[in-house]
């Protein structure tokens, strides 16, 4: 009499199936997706007193003045020294949580290529607002045109070549390397609200005339992190 208790064999659909739901969990505990999101929120924030208060330094000489106004093509070195190093201070503070969320949950997080391409687009970033400032994108007198016409070229490098750009093409890095679709869209709407942001013509004699310009993306990363954090699946709510 053969024994019922004995296990059936597992097919080969069953087995793929269970591989498959496996690699999903360990996906969703790999996940901590609000906590960069957060980060990038807190050095958003922190760059309003910077860009208020900040005295700007013409150290490459090409600011221009007209009868009733000052056009600056070239970055304040302030505030492009604030920027790279908060990104280069954030990215490593989201891969230490990240090792310490990997030692508490016992998986593993390839965040590795995250933060060598945030840092390494942040030291870009760098190099290419320096590159613009003695290579304009449109020569003498044009560039202090209060409507300037870059094509779409130019406005696409003038957009990108912006700190809120490395944080969001570094998202799209962080979104792959997470398979996290969700995020991915998210980033695709971030980093277009930021590349036309980056190339509005901003007319105002106002000394807060940039608020918009971080606040919006500020609270953006804000409602990310907050909607992130809560419609994690219950996997990683409870890892």
């Amino acid at each position: 009499m053969a024994d019922d208790s004995v296990s059936q064999p597992i097919s080969p659909q069953e087995l793929l199936a269970t591989m498959h739901e496996l690699t999903r969990r360990v996906r969703v505990a790999q996940r901590g997706t609000w906590f960069p999101l957060l980060v990038f929120a807190t050095i958003t924030l922190l760059a309003i007193p910077v860009y208020r208060y900040a005295p700007y330094l013409d150290v490459f000489g090409r600011c221009r003045s007209g009868p009733d106004y000052t056009v600056c093509p070239a970055p304040n070195p302030t505030e492009l020294g604030y920027w790279a190093v908060a990104l280069l201070l954030a990215y490593t503070v989201i891969a230490a949580f990240y090792i310490r969320q990997s030692l508490r949950r016992g998986v593993g997080t390839p965040i590795r290529p995250y933060v060598v391409v945030g840092v390494v687009l942040a030291v870009l970033m760098t190099a290419v607002s320096i590159w613009l400032t003695f290579h304009p994108l449109l020569s003498p007198p044009d560039p202090f045109s209060t409507d300037p016409d870059i094509g779409p070229a130019g406005w696409l490098m003038s957009g990108l070549a912006s700190p809120l750009a490395v944080i969001g093409l570094a998202l799209l890095v962080l979104a792959w390397i997470e398979r996290h679709w969700a995020l991915l869209a998210y980033t695709l709407v971030f980093l277009a609200v930021g590349t036309v942001q980056g190339n509005h013509v901003i007319r105002s004699s106002s000394p807060w005339f940039f608020l918009p310009y971080l606040l919006v993306p500020a609270g953006m990363l804000l409602l990310g992190a907050a909607a992130f954090a809560a419609f994690r699946p219950g996997t990683e709510a409870r890892a």
